[in-house]
């Protein structure tokens, strides 16, 4: 389904997503943060902890399964507690699989006609982690831990979930939505860097501190200086910081990202270091 435009009562202008993700693209870098850029923000943190909590629940659901079978011997009382924490369970497990089930769905959505957003710095590494998290999860070796009796019960739809979470891969990559051909051309070198990152951790490993992102751990590919604590991080992480907390995470003092320092000097440096060591471990 496409997005159009269109006008409220009395002339006024109903803003729709794809006219949200345009602006907030063009607005990423002022004072205030972008609305519809902490919205997904948002969005995202749901579906990273709702999908997580489901198959953290489904697993533990599977394991009593298992068990149930003794609960007989067990004295009446002890039975009767097992079975109502098993039916607690069991109601969590629904809630999350359906709330999950509803945002994955959403991000497919939005990723159907807003593809550029996803992968602006301070989003791309996160989606991109997100994706392979679960993918591993709902299709990898630990995928028999999800498999529980009665998935109708629980509203549990994995095959959905990995249809869902594999069209957002398309949106996000494929430059012919006919075809799925040359799928991740279109999406520029952030989303290749992000889908790229276990490769690149390899060679990183032993990456010198100054390179590394203080926050993430990891290597810095945009440093910029925070104005008052002189912190080096990278762009992309502090971005994603300011997205629920415009504050610097190293003094709490107020912070914007126009107020951000590219530390130039200091990603020339990390460039020509990873180009050494990707040359070396070629």
């Amino acid at each position: 389904m496409g997005f159009g435009s269109c006008d409220g009562q009395n002339g006024a202008t109903v803003y729709i997503p794809q006219q949200l993700a345009v602006e907030a693209e063009e607005k990423v870098e002022d004072a205030e943060v972008p609305l519809f850029l902490r919205f997904i923000n948002l969005l995202i943190n749901d579906a990273i902890f709702l999908l997580d909590e489901a198959l953290l629940l489904m697993a533990k659901i599977k394991e009593l399964q298992i068990k149930r079978d003794s609960w007989n011997s067990l004295p009446t009382n002890y039975r009767q507690q097992n079975e109502e924490n098993f039916h607690h369970l069991g109601l969590l497990a629904r809630f999350h699989n359906v709330m999950s089930n509803e945002t994955i769905y959403t991000l497919k959505w939005l990723t159907s006609e807003i593809t550029s957003i996803f992968c602006h710095p301070s989003m791309v590494h996160r989606i991109a982690s997100m994706l392979n998290y679960f993918l591993l999860h709902l299709v990898g070796p630990k995928k028999k831990n999800l498999k529980v009796k009665d998935l109708g019960e629980y509203d549990f739809k994995p095959h959905q979930l990995v249809q869902d979470i594999c069209k957002i891969y398309l949106h996000l990559g494929a430059t012919d939505r006919t075809t799925s051909r040359n799928i991740l051309s279109s999406c520029d070198t952030r989303w290749k860097f992000a889908m790229d990152q276990k490769r690149d951790d390899e060679v990183t490993a032993d990456a010198p501190e100054e390179f590394l992102d203080p926050i993430m751990s990891t290597l810095m590919e945009d440093p910029v200086i925070l104005p008052s604590s002189r912190v080096r991080v990278d762009r992309s992480t502090i971005a994603r910081h300011l997205l629920s907390d415009q504050s610097d995470p190293f003094n709490r003092r107020p912070l914007s990202m126009d107020m951000v320092t590219p530390d130039t000097e200091l990603k020339q440096k990390i460039e020509e270091w990873l180009k050494k060591q990707r040359n070396i471990s070629s």
